[in-house]
Parts: C-alpha cells; sequence; structure tokens
C-alpha cells in the first residue's frame, strides 16, 4: 500500500512538472533559430495609434507618454483614463497625449479600458493599435518597428519587454532575479516559440493588433490576465503573434516586496483562470489541426519555474528512480534556460551571482502561493500595483 501512495505521489509531481519544463524545452531549443516573419505578397498601409490604459497612473502617465512621443511625434496617443480619482487625466494631457476618460464603476477591468481606447483610436481613423502599460519606458524603435512588421503582413506584434530596475548598476539579488525571471517568460520564451514558428504570445504590454484581426476575433478579454486570455482566443482561430525583438518596453517595479507579490499573485493566479476555462477549445484546435495550440496548452498549464523547481525538489525524497530522471532531466533543461536568459540581459554575471538568492526567493514565492489562488477567480479585478515615482 506504502509503494502505490509513493508511486500516486511521484506520478502526480510529474503531470504537475511536464508542462512546464516541455514548454521550456521547446523554447530553449527554439532559441537556437532566427524568428520567423510573416509572408505578404505586398506591404500594406498601417495607421497605427497608441491606447495607454491607465487607473491612477498620475506619478508615472507624464513619463510614459513623453517616451513614446520621443520615439515618434506623429503617432497619436490615447491615453485612457479608467475610473482614476488622481490627476492622471491632467498629466496625460499636458504631457501630450489625447485623453480618453472612462468613469463607469460597473466597467473595472483593463479589457474594459483597452476597448474603450481601441473604440476611440479607431472613430479617429486608425487600423491598427500599440498597447502600452501606463508605467513603461519604450526604445525609441518601437513604433517604427511595429509599423513595419504590421505592414509587412502580422497581424498581431508582441516586442521584448523587461523590468526596469531602480538602479541597474546595484547589485541587489532579489530585485535581479525577479527581473531575471520576467526576462525568461516575456523574452526567452517568446524568442523561443518565435524560432519554431509557434506564436510568440501577449503579455499585456508592447502588443499591436490590427483592426482585420479584431474584426475577426473581437477583443472581448475580461479576466484579470485578459493578455493570456486573448492569446487563446487567437491561437483557436488560426492567428499567431509575430516577435518583435529589436524594440522593448520596460515596466516600472513594484516599491515593495507587497506590492510584488501582489501583482505576482494576480499573473499567477490570472493564468491558472485562463487555463481552467480555455483548455477545452485548445484541445478541440488542435485536434482539428492548429499545431500551435500545443504549445500554448502547455503555457497555460505550466507552473511558473520557482514552483516547477519546487516539485523538482519534492521528487528527492521519494525513492522512484525513474522520477529521479524525469528531475534530473528537468533540472538541466532549466540549467540552459537560466543561463540563456541571463546572456539576454546587460549584465549576465550580476545576473546569475543573483541565484545564491534563490531559496529565499523560492520561500517568499510558496509562502503568496493562497494568494494566487484567490487571484484565480474569474472575478478578480485590475489594480493599480502601488509603485515609487522614478527618480528624475
Amino acid at each position: 500500500m506504502e509503494r502505490v501512495l509513493i508511486l500516486a505521489l511521484a506520478g502526480a509531481l510529474a503531470m504537475l512538472a511536464t508542462p512546464l519544463f516541455f514548454d521550456l524545452a521547446l523554447c530553449v531549443a527554439g532559441n537556437l533559430f532566427k524568428a520567423r516573419r510573416p509572408l505578404a505578397l505586398m506591404r500594406r498601409s498601417i495607421r497605427l495609434a497608441v491606447v495607454v490604459p491607465a487607473h491612477n497612473e498620475e506619478t508615472m502617465i507624464a513619463r510614459t507618454v513623453e517616451s513614446l512621443r520621443a520615439a515618434d511625434v506623429t503617432t497619436p496617443i490615447y491615453v485612457v483614463a479608467h475610473n482614476c480619482s488622481d490627476g492622471t487625466a491632467k498629466a496625460a494631457a499636458k504631457a501630450g497625449a489625447t485623453v480618453v476618460e472612462l468613469n463607469d464603476t460597473a466597467l473595472r477591468g483593463k479589457g474594459a479600458a483597452l476597448r474603450h481606447g481601441f473604440s476611440a483610436a479607431l472613430d479617429a481613423g486608425a487600423n491598427a493599435l500599440l498597447v502600452v502599460d501606463a508605467d513603461t519606458l519604450v526604445s525609441k524603435n518601437l513604433i517604427r518597428s511595429t509599423q513595419e512588421m504590421l505592414e509587412q503582413g502580422a497581424d498581431a506584434t508582441q516586442c521584448r519587454y523587461e523590468l526596469e530596475l531602480q538602479d541597474p548598476g546595484a547589485f541587489r539579488p532579489l530585485a535581479r532575479l525577479r527581473a531575471l525571471a520576467f526576462r525568461g517568460m516575456n523574452v526567452l520564451r517568446a524568442r523561443g516559440r518565435a524560432g519554431l514558428g509557434f506564436s510568440t504570445g501577449l503579455f499585456g504590454n508592447g502588443f499591436a493588433l490590427t483592426t482585420f484581426l479584431l474584426e475577426r476575433v473581437p477583443f472581448n478579454a475580461n479576466s484579470i490576465a485578459e493578455d493570456v486570455e486573448y492569446h487563446t482566443r487567437l491561437v483557436e482561430q488560426g492567428f499567431p503573434v509575430y516577435w518583435i525583438g529589436d524594440a522593448f518596453v520596460h515596466a516600472h517595479s513594484p516599491a515593495s516586496s507587497k506590492a510584488q507579490a501582489t501583482q505576482e499573485a494576480r499573473w499567477e493566479g490570472g493564468r491558472l483562470g485562463v487555463a481552467s476555462r480555455a483548455s477545452g477549445k485548445l484541445v478541440k484546435a488542435l485536434l482539428g489541426g492548429e499545431w500551435r495550440a500545443v504549445e500554448t496548452l502547455a503555457d497555460v498549464w505550466s507552473l511558473p519555474l520557482s514552483r516547477g523547481i519546487l516539485a523538482l525538489l519534492l521528487t528527492i525524497i521519494l525513492p522512484v528512480h525513474w522520477l529521479h530522471v524525469f528531475a534530473f532531466t528537468c533540472a538541466a533543461i532549466t540549467l540552459i534556460y537560466v543561463l540563456q536568459a541571463a546572456l539576454l540581459g546587460d549584465r549576465p554575471v550580476y545576473d546569475l551571482s543573483a541565484l545564491a538568492a534563490a531559496p529565499v526567493y523560492l520561500a517568499w514565492k510558496a509562502l503568496i502561493t493562497p494568494l494566487v489562488l484567490r487571484q484565480s477567480r474569474s472575478r478578480a479585478e485590475w489594480e493599480r500595483t502601488k509603485r515609487e515615482a522614478p527618480q528624475p
């Protein structure tokens, strides 16, 4: 009886970890290849507009608008001041954006703010929309690179998305470790998918959509993870997201560990909620011949890497030989993945040295598990993550 229980636990751990490490293996391999681009017979005319959803972002919004204007002063910027109780609208207008206010407490999600901004931009003549969060700095080539990819035939794009460290020159292990994990999720895995021809994914910041796509797959995602939810629908319908690796958006990191915990719990819980609701349709799409759905299924059911490592640690205490082989293989994949992610950053030595803080980070992730489960509810709401104002 004891042996049966051990084998059952071993099987459960393996099943729990398999989607993550299968996805990591694909992405690690995909980084060896160049990202695929759309194949268009002729270039098309794109009239791009930027939509910035903002909820009480008075301290950040001007910096974001100024960053976008530095990238291209002619591209219209629409800031959606969504149920704001501060000076977001005034600060955005002063910085040079067109402000679209949405004051309706019945519409509380980021998805609602985006739809409101999309409508305003489309009514003004845009036929493609670039979404940028209100706490973001963008590269000077972001608008140009996005426009070119859309002109070449892409209907959905995602650029490189990373965390902006408060002091990049300082060695702060936990902050570096979080940035490394963020880069692995939003850069390395996206590059790997693009290299193998899968859909890159949407990360909620730095993505673009055409009206052609929106007419066929309306943006009606309302969950706390609206980007993941909408991406699953794109894959179901056979529309891939293309990777823009030479442009970036940098999001301002949360000010405190409490704010960080709330933000990460929303991300993880939101993904869990989407996975439970979207899997059936993704399986149906896969059986119908949409091969990209296999990676998307693995992605939505993947544990965060930190939790995957915790699962691997549990396998050590079980006297099951095949499970140890499985764990060793997963550990090797993880090592290559972390090395690749570090090499994609500007200070790989700092990033790799920060791994010394991994035990503290793993313990912290375990402690916020109840918060993650609460955020997996479909009724969880979009909230502003508390941040300190950036240093001038």
